[in-house]
């Protein structure tokens, strides 16, 4: 996606990052355009996971009616005990330890997703969290929305700018891919999420120097997607659910030369364009950061081939490689860029410049859209100019020599008009934190509408074209250095099992279904465990709904008496640290072999426990709690 601070957008290593899509299929014989309007266009936004930190930008803030998906960034891979990106070239040349959510140190293979930063992304309490709270942080804030938005789907993006630099070794063989793609699974059940997008800057060449990358990417990438689809597809039919795969893409000529495009999209749902960043202050030409249609007053300016670098050469050329219209998703920039020292002439368009500009949001040359709206937009001595032939905004500060080019809601209705012409599945934005008057999200909503996203039919696996050319991509503005934090990796991944079902007749409420509605108060057996809906609910499968999700569990069948609760002595004052009372055994029947779950035991990650007549394994060493059967706390316990 987009990097804050970089030419070709998304850049995270607790600092910057970038946002994407959902795109749906199109039923046969019915035009795009038509299927779009009827089932409603994806509206994907992203969030960044650093603006909880000094921009004070938290997940609470975002508004999930003015979007139906959100792409949480960024997670990373673990390769030899740590992540991150030691290239000194590089924004961050910082790497750290895979962490679990706990900020303990973790074992994992070669190429497991793991968290970006564990203390941000799950441990940092918002203020109605409880101290032993298993998760907490920003991904436990994404779950509250969907309460709000039933509708939302939220999506975990890998890489970015800054963290792309494995990429090549992860796809480069068999069994990397393969725990890649386990730990992509691992990863969402455990966070209660919907799908996974890949942010991959760039296969073949192109992203940081330091980056691993090698010209077999054109087709390995198509391999590492059918193998995160297929084990995607393993998990939606043991879950109940369908899960998302979707990638961020380039807009430059070189990547769809080095990309199988049209073998990436028979692989995923939709392809999130970053059709941004085509102009900023790595060429000291000022220009536009997103023209929708070529100008030809650029042609002789210096910018690098402007004929090539706007949106509709971008989507054109995706088109004829083969992808579908209705999965591709338009990418919107919610920021703008300056450069100074620009000549008055054209009112500082086209024009060999000092560079990068003096002034910024939260960097030099890098404007917020909200910031542009309060300090620049017909203020403080800028003027808003109108380039009619590509369809942008810009400012011109003649005192200053300051040009800075941006969207605003005009360029976004002939982006979204533009998406309709073209029949393409939706929109995208980088990012959630720069639109804080919902100015832009507005206008997204009122010209594309807040739709369902469909749940997607699974993708079959496609065989990747063999081709591979090698062109470079520009090389991006480094961007800036963030806070950095301790990272988390998920737990390598379980063997999945068999969906269990309700015997009919054991519990006094129906068995569970898939697609059945629930709201608060209404209650599902499923398993011989009567579960009880907290809040509205629709293929949340009530044994993998976890500690925090919307069922609880009310007893076994047969038997409604609650779940046991502690107690707490009326005059004692609980205390954190304190190591809980042992309590009596809540498994009503144990499994030969294996010792049944108990509150007040310490379990290591390894130990079986019998509870509820299934068997579990640990995942996280902890001491149990009443409250935290192996039932309802995914992030303690796997069902075997």
């Amino acid at each position: 996606m987009r990097s804050t601070n970089s030419r070709f957008r998304k850049t995270f290593a607790l600092g910057m990052a970038v946002a994407l899509v959902i795109a749906l299929f199109s039923t046969i014989g019915t035009s795009v355009k038509t299927a779009n309007a009827a089932a409603g266009y994806k509206l994907v936004g992203y969030y960044a996971s650093w603006a909880a930190y000094g921009r004070a930008y938290n997940v609470t803030d975002i508004d999930p009616s003015k979007m139906n998906v959100i792409n949480y960034a960024f997670a990373d891979i673990c390769w030899n005990g740590v992540h991150g990106n030691p290239d000194p070239s590089g924004p961050n040349p910082v790497t750290w330890t895979c962490q679990n959510e706990q900020g303990q140190t973790i074992s994992v293979p070669n190429g497991t997703i793991v968290l970006g930063d564990p203390w941000i992304d799950a441990q940092k309490s918002f203020g109605d969290d409880k101290w032993d709270d298993p998760i907490k942080g920003n991904l436990k804030q994404l779950w509250k929305l969907k309460e709000k938005n039933p509708n939302l789907k939220t999506v975990i993006s890998i890489g970015g700018w800054t963290w792309s630099n494995r990429f090549s070794d992860v796809a480069a063989t068999a069994a990397t891919r393969e725990v890649f793609a386990n730990s992509a699974v691992d990863f969402i059940r455990k966070y209660q999420m919907d799908g996974v997008d890949l942010d991959w800057e760039y296969p073949v060449s192109g992203g940081l120097a330091g980056n691993s990358y090698r010209p077999e990417d054109k087709q390995n990438y198509v391999l590492l997607l059918q193998k995160i689809r297929e084990k995607l597809n393993a998990a939606g039919t043991a879950d109940g659910k369908t899960y998302l795969l979707t990638i961020a893409s380039g807009a430059s000529p070189a990547y769809v030369q080095n990309n199988n495009l049209s073998g990436i999209a028979a692989v995923v749902d939709w392809i999130n364009i970053m059709t941004y960043d085509f102009n900023g202050s790595w060429n000291t030409t000022t220009g536009h950061n997103a023209p929708l249609y070529y100008d030809p007053a650029a042609a002789s300016s210096g910018l690098t081939d402007p004929a090539n670098y706007n949106i509709d050469k971008a989507v054109t050329s995706y088109l004829a490689s083969g992808v579908p219209a209705n999965k591709l998703v338009l990418g919107m920039p919610f920021y703008g860029r300056g450069w100074g020292g620009a000549p008055s002439t054209g009112n500082g368009q086209y024009q060999v410049s000092a560079g990068i500009s003096s002034t910024g949001t939260w960097e030099k040359g890098n404007y917020d859209f909200y910031d542009l709206e309060a300090n620049y937009i017909n203020k403080n001595g800028y003027t808003r100019y109108w380039n009619n032939t590509s369809k942008v905004p810009y400012l011109y500060n003649p005192s200053t020599q300051t040009f800075i080019s941006y969207d605003d809601a005009e360029s976004i209705g002939y982006k979204t008009s533009y998406i309709k012409t073209k029949g393409l599945a939706g929109a995208m934005f980088w990012e959630t934190s720069g639109d804080r008057n919902k100015t832009l999200q507005n206008k997204l909503n009122t010209d594309l509408g807040g739709g369902v996203v469909p749940t997607p039919t699974p993708t079959p696996t496609s065989t990747p074209t063999p081709t591979a050319t090698v062109k470079p991509t520009p090389t991006p503005t480094a961007t800036p250095t963030p806070t950095p934090t301790a990272t988390v990796k998920p737990t390598p991944t379980a063997t999945v099992t068999p969906t269990p079902t309700a015997t009919p007749g054991q519990c006094t409420a129906a068995a569970w279904n898939t697609a059945t509605i629930y709201t608060k108060g209404q209650q599902a057996s499923y398993g011989g465990v009567l579960y009880e809906a907290q809040w509205w609910t629709q293929g949340e499968r009530p044994d993998q709904s976890g500690a925090f999700g919307a069922w609880k569990v009310i007893g076994t069948c047969g038997n409604t008496t609650p779940a046991p609760t502690a107690t707490v002595s009326p005059t004692a004052t609980p205390v954190p640290t304190a190591t809980p009372v042992p309590t009596a055994t809540v498994s009503p029947t144990a499994t030969p072999g294996v010792s049944a779950w108990t509150a007040g035991v310490a379990y290591t990650a390894g130990d079986k426990v019998s509870y509820s007549g299934n068997t579990y394994i640990c995942l996280q060493s902890h001491t149990s709690l009443q409250g935290w059967e192996p039932a309802v706390t995914q992030a303690l316990w796997q069902l075997i």
